[in-house]
């Protein structure tokens, strides 16, 4: 226990801090933000710097989380599952704090974005990295699906919330876009692992057949893009590449990999610069 506290010493200053902040500072201010502008950006700043202190503790503390062994290894993965829900929650958070910001007010729906978000995006992320640079057995592999899902899901609602605005309808479809294309990002990693333990246990010709059918989707996506970019209007065939074509262009490294490399046989290896 002394050697957890010596070495996450800073962190668990930053979680009191932010939480005194708060619980002190910030809870004075909020009575006074119906009347004083001056009060209403005052908390929301305080409640950003909170979040952020909040967020950079929890993503070293998810990163340990994910980082265990033996039976304790069950521990970190539900604490990745619960880390990506709650950071694609956060992301989902933005939309409000957007609209909320319309008007130059930041009220109640941008102060809680403002301290959720910078809180569990951080977490949800390290959750990724902390799986693919802690290589266990096929649960992980399966628990790498869950997040993609998570991912998959969130990112679907996120996107036809954000379309739903009647204003700024141009601002809203590169939104859109942005998100699918932080959803593609998470999911690279994700498709790397599951590409590895895919690996162990087919054969090297069906994996090269799934590499390369994954892969060849991927560029098709892309290939459909087009059609939106000849537009300039960033529609569903370019939230369609970012999300799912850019992690299946991956697919097409891996395959490459295998093929050319007597050390490294998959993406994981690919992505880490390992060779387990």
């Amino acid at each position: 226990m002394n050697n957890l506290i010596t070495t996450y010493q800073a962190q668990i200053i930053a979680g009191l801090g932010a939480v005194i902040l708060l619980t002190v500072g910030r809870a004075k201010l909020l009575p006074k933000v119906g009347g004083s502008k001056l009060a209403l950006w005052a908390a929301f700043v305080v409640t950003v710097v909170c979040g952020l202190m909040l967020g950079w503790a929890l993503h070293d503390v998810m990163l340990w989380l994910t980082g265990l062994r033996g039976p304790a290894v069950v521990v970190g993965q539900l604490g990745a599952i619960i880390a990506m829900l709650l950071g694609w929650h956060a992301v989902a958070m933005l939309v409000a704090l957007i609209r909320d910001l319309a008007d130059g007010r930041p009220d109640r729906e941008a102060r809680s974005a403002a301290l959720w978000v910078p809180t569990f995006v951080p977490a949800g992320w390290a959750a990724v990295i902390g799986l693919i640079s802690n290589p266990r057995s096929l649960g992980s592999g399966i628990v790498s699906a869950i997040l993609a899902g998570i991912t998959i899901g969130y990112c679907i609602r996120i996107v036809k919330t954000a379309l739903q605005g009647r204003t700024g309808a141009v601002a809203w479809r590169w939104f859109a876009a942005g998100v699918c294309l932080l959803a593609g990002v998470v999911m690279i990693p994700l498709i790397a692992y599951m590409d590895a333990t895919l690996a162990g246990w087919v054969s090297p010709a069906t994996m090269t057949i799934i590499r390369a059918a994954g892969g060849v989707t991927g560029a098709a996506l892309f290939v459909a893009a087009i059609a939106d970019i000849a537009d300039r209007r960033p529609d569903q065939h370019v939230r369609n590449a970012l999300m799912y074509g850019m992690p299946l262009l991956f697919l097409l490294g891996s395959w490459a990999v295998s093929a050319i490399s007597g050390g490294a046989g998959n993406g994981l290896e690919l992505l880490t610069g390992t060779v387990q």
